[in-house]
């Protein structure tokens, strides 16, 4: 593996911006796989980002079974609940209809009516109350959500990751210049350091 040019740098930031994923458009002459896997790669691709972000919550401390406030405050109208709620409901709340828009939309193939969201609610989602067992049972379910997407994806599915990790190193390497190029321009790096930073820059304006 070709060493990375931005590892010779020891300079550490903080507030670091994390890669931000774009969707990978389904009609490409080379792809090979039909619509339906594709379709499924990004659904399932959206779903286990959902799963890894309320499995982080969850392993951070959040409880949303214990979480009355914020169940009573998503309650008011939207102008209240956006200033009363919490972050990590907000971050809980768009992973949840993240991954259930990604369940609903090849089930329906239509627009996503209120009953089908309810159900997908009551047994994909921890609800006020409910005991361990049940909150397991329910991450398994959406699991097995985010494994039937990917079954119906097939070899399309690895595609797509494939697509995505590379799209994310491009962004940390695009961050990791502009850094270094901010800390350059502050003089703020050493003398040795200087001259990598111009040695890395010839190369990107190859």
């Amino acid at each position: 593996m070709a060493e990375n040019p931005f590892d010779q740098f020891d300079v550490r930031q903080e507030n670091v911006l994390s890669p931000i994923v774009s969707q990978t458009l389904t009609e490409d002459l080379k792809n090979p796989f039909t619509d339906t896997q594709n379709k499924a790669a990004s659904f399932a691709y959206r779903q286990l980002k959902a799963i890894e972000e309320t499995d982080a919550l969850i392993a951070g401390g959040y409880n949303p079974s214990t979480d009355i406030w914020n169940y009573v405050a998503s309650g008011l109208p939207d102008i209240f609940e956006g200033l009363v709620t919490g972050p990590k409901y907000k971050q809980w709340q768009r992973a949840v209809t993240d991954l259930s828009t990604a369940q609903l939309r090849p089930e329906t193939g239509a627009v996503i009516n209120d009953t089908e969201i309810v159900w997908i609610d009551e047994t994909m989602w921890d609800k006020i109350w409910d005991d361990e067992a049940t909150r397991e049972a329910k991450r398994e379910a959406r699991y097995r959500a985010y494994m039937g997407n990917r079954t119906v994806a097939g070899k399309a599915y690895d595609k797509l990751v494939k697509e995505m990790e590379a799209g994310d190193q491009q962004k940390i390497q695009d961050d990791s210049y502009d850094a270094l190029t901010n800390l350059y321009n502050d003089g703020k790096l050493s003398e040795d350091q200087q001259a990598k930073y111009l040695e890395l820059k010839k190369m990107r304006n190859k």
